[in-house]
């Protein structure tokens, strides 16, 4: 009985301890998967298409998300 007794405490010291550590992890998360995903969207001339900046592909009269549409709408 003694035992089962220190079980049962030493388990409830230990869901404390997991509780008042939790916040901790969920701030470290959060501070590592912040702006690095962030990825900057342009809008493509010609159709109207969000894309990311680093595959738009600069034209004359904006950025187009193909070379068809870049040589649609600048011949």
């Amino acid at each position: 009985m003694k035992f089962l007794l220190l079980f049962f405490i030493f388990m409830v010291l230990l869901w404390q301890w997991r509780q008042a550590r939790q916040p901790k992890v969920k701030q470290a998360k959060r501070k590592s998967a912040g702006p690095a995903g962030v990825v900057a969207m342009v809008e493509c001339a010609q159709c109207g298409l969000h894309l990311p900046a680093h595959d738009a592909i600069q034209g004359a009269h904006g950025l187009y998300c193909s070379a068809a549409h870049r040589l649609a709408r600048e011949p």
